[in-house]
């Protein structure tokens, strides 16, 4: 790689400056060529490239600042769908006339009398009396009018189509990539670019491994490698040394090197930069991968694991996905959560059977679910509630695609239901749904995916036990489900089956969800906790419940 002086000597500059985080540099007339300066925190070096050397700067390491003659104009954002028209209600019966009442029949003649006999002598004989006239018929009752058919009902509204981002406009002629811009500006004629970025902050793992919740603890990836957890640690799950329960958090013993962590019922796991896995805390089905059955209270390595690039953790198994997209899994396999065609469970990794092209995994309570490389999903184990999304309740051992999902980027697996984040921002999930933790307004379990109620900014997703948590893009948290230890941080202990917001969230970056309690991690580096507490779980300090956020203290 060219230096920065270099490069700038090759291309005739007159005048460079580099101060803190300022760059000044003259860029004479003729140049036309779109040129990159990418700013090295490590090294602390400013580098100038030229864009058809490298198609752009290190986005973890490096801050980006591109120009040429002419600013680009960012592209428009993709306009939004429109939602579906709902369909119309049915058109009520007309109601049946009644039937007319019948006419009465007429009476009988009276028979005519006798005739008198002939009169004697010139008088005439008596006319007979005439006949009584017959009784009239009674008139008949009137119908009763038909009742009116009932009206049919209005369907549903369609969703609003969601808008595209706006795409960026060029400034002063200067495209710029930079987080922390300070300034940036463009004068003529000797087209002197002047601009300055923070340094960006250091590299960090995947939000999904900032934060983790277990059964009752809970573990935080620090900045410098280390991981902290706090909680119940009768099994060792804290990985501080002790069996001792802790309400403040404590280091994990020797991790110095972690990039992603993961918090299952009473263990928990780190990714190591150099892709090892090391596990903690309970193994008495295996979950620790180290070939034996005996808890931990300090961190040991996983057999055979050397190129890892994800990690789940369970409620008695855990997974790694390795570099090259195949999967391993270990622990407790009775309904064939481990994935390989058995329901033999074991304390060394085994093969999930067919996964080539994995690129994220998560663990529920007794299944397991893999994102891959295409946006689908598959899942394995559990299937009684749905959990599995294939459109049946049968137990899998080996991996079976969820239905219609094609565009996922990210995925989570709580007791017996998953959730996935897709490409629009939008959530689907699928499984049990007894206390709402779908999130669609219902309470029925659902063994397809089904659409998050009113949720189209996600930027992430985490599944408890019985509940459901998401960050929006505005850094809000929003949550459903159970909520009988005020896991939904809304202030109350009332399940919600739609989402409802998280009392003073506004910065988070990260979501985990234990079995009753959530936490997220903010973008100033800090936690915030809320739920059940019996354990410390919370970190604040106390063992007292929270239906709000509290702050986790000592991080």
């Amino acid at each position: 790689m060219r230096s920065f002086t270099s490069a700038l000597a090759g291309a005739a500059v007159a005048t460079v400056v580099v101060s803190g985080s300022l760059a000044i540099a003259a860029i004479p007339d003729s140049t036309t060529k779109v040129i990159t300066v990418c700013y090295t925190k490590t090294s602390g070096a400013l580098r100038l490239i030229d864009k058809q050397a490298k198609a752009t700067c290190n986005a973890k390491t490096e801050i980006e600042l591109s120009w040429n003659q002419q600013g680009i104009k960012g592209d428009a954002g993709p306009q939004g769908l429109i939602g579906a028209t709902g369909p119309a209600g049915a058109t009520g019966q007309n109601g049946f006339n009644g039937l007319n009442g019948q006419n009465g029949l007429n009476g009988t003649s009276g028979v005519p009398g006798i005739a008198g006999a002939p009169g004697h002598d010139g008088i005439n004989g008596t006319d007979g009396a005439p006949g009584l006239a017959g009784t009239k018929g009674d008139p008949g009752a009137p119908g009763a009018n038909g009742a009116d058919g009932a009206p049919g009902q209005q369907g549903p509204a369609g969703a609003d189509g969601v808008n595209g981002t706006p795409g960026r406009d060029g400034v002063d002629a200067a495209g710029l990539s930079c987080a922390n811009q300070l300034i940036i500006k463009q004068a003529l004629p000797a087209f002197t670019l002047i601009a300055g970025c923070e340094p960006p902050p250091p590299p960090a793992a995947t939000p999904t491994g900032l934060i983790a919740a277990g059964e009752s603890h809970s573990c935080v990836l620090v900045v410098d490698g280390t991981v902290k957890c706090w909680g119940y640690n009768g099994a060792g799950g804290l990985g501080d040394g002790s069996f001792t329960s802790r309400n403040l958090p404590a280091p994990v013993s020797g991790i110095t090197n972690a990039v992603t962590v993961a918090a299952g019922n009473y263990h928990s796991c780190a990714l190591l930069a150099d892709g090892t896995v090391s596990c903690w805390g309970a193994n008495d089905t295996g979950q620790l991968g180290d070939g034996t059955n005996s808890n931990r209270n300090v961190p040991v390595v996983v057999d055979g694991i050397t190129s890892a690039i994800a990690i789940a953790a369970g409620n008695h198994h855990s997974c790694a996905v390795l570099k090259d997209g195949s999967v391993k899994c270990w622990g407790l396999n009775w309904y064939g959560e481990l994935g390989d065609g058995s329901t033999t469970t074991t304390n060394a990794p085994v093969s999930v059977s067919g996964i080539t092209n994995a690129i994220a995994i998560t663990a529920g309570y007794v299944h397991t679910c893999a994102l891959l490389a295409d946006r689908a999903v598959k899942c394995w184990g559990y299937n009684a509630s749905g959990g599995l999304g294939d459109g049946t309740y049968t137990n899998r051992s080996v991996p079976v695609t969820v239905s219609g999902i094609s565009d996922a980027t990210a995925i989570a697996a709580g007791a017996d239901h998953s959730c996935a984040l897709l490409a629009d921002a939008t959530l689907k999930c699928w499984g049990y749904n007894f206390y709402g933790e779908l999130g669609d307004g219902t309470n029925t379990n659902k063994n397809l995916p089904t659409g998050v109620f009113g949720v189209t900014r996600a930027t992430s997703i985490a599944t408890g036990n019985y509940h459901s948590c998401t960050i929006l893009s505005d850094g809000t948290s929003k949550c459903w489900g159970l909520n009988n230890f005020g896991q939904l941080g809304d202030g109350s202990n009332t399940n919600a089956s739609v989402p409802v917001n998280v009392n003073g969230i506004s910065s988070a970056v990260a979501v985990a969800t234990g079995n009753y309690h959530s936490c997220v991690s903010l973008v100033n580096g800090g936690v915030k906790c809320w739920g059940r507490n019996g354990n410390g779980e919370l970190g604040d300090g106390t063992n007292i419940a929270a239906n709000v956020p509290v702050s986790v203290g000592g991080l």
